[in-house]
């Protein structure tokens, strides 16, 4: 793995990640299904045009866009562990992902940062949205790392700091090493014949 440095958002970011599998998709990757075909086809539309078609934002990301290095910062507070931020962590040519952080030589962070009503939620709950839970071993996967950290932000509460480890799941890793093998196949039948 190699690890880029660039600010997420940025349009060295955008490039480094133009056409590969990432941790974002996590969740289509490992389902293998209808999901990872269209993946694959909006990958492949960023190869053959160079663009990123304009993501999805909506007010919950943008929260979390302002509030996530505050959120990191309360992390490294709370556990005494220091979080070293990282651009994107390219496993090859066709896979990568974007960690929140990177932690001494065993973990990681993925940040979320809920609204009001949300954070409620999982306060009472405690679980895991899958896709947050299939992105978590997605960065696993790609950084070797054995555990991750799910961290869920709100200042607005007393208790504003929600830490949850997760550990490495070997039997979710290979599927999605199984999705990651099925999309680069179909990255590369589609590019060749496209090309051809």
């Amino acid at each position: 793995m190699e690890v880029i440095n660039c600010i997420q958002g940025s349009p060295e970011w955008f490039a480094e990640r133009l056409g590969k599998l990432t941790g974002s998709e996590a969740q289509a990757i490992s389902a293998n299904g209808a999901g990872l075909k269209t993946l694959v086809n909006k990958l492949v539309a960023e190869r053959l045009t160079g663009k990123v078609e304009n993501g999805y934002t909506n007010a919950d990301m943008e929260r979390g866009k302002e509030l996530e290095d505050e959120a990191r910062n309360a992390y490294e507070l709370e556990t005494g562990d220091t979080v070293t931020k990282v651009g994107f962590c390219k496993l090859d040519d066709d896979v990568g992902s974007s960690p929140d952080g990177l932690i001494n030589d065993d973990g990681g962070i993925e940040i979320k940062c809920f609204k009001d009503s949300s954070f409620v939620d999982y306060m009472f709950t405690g679980k895991v949205d899958t896709a947050y839970e299939w992105q978590c071993q997605f960065n696993l996967f790609v950084t070797g790392r054995k555990w991750w950290d799910y961290v869920v932000y709100n200042p607005n509460f007393k208790k504003s700091l929600i830490i949850k480890r997760l550990d490495r799941d070997e039997v979710a890793i290979e599927k999605i090493k199984a999705g990651i093998e099925t999309g680069k196949a179909m990255i590369k039948a589609m590019m060749e014949k496209l090309n051809g």
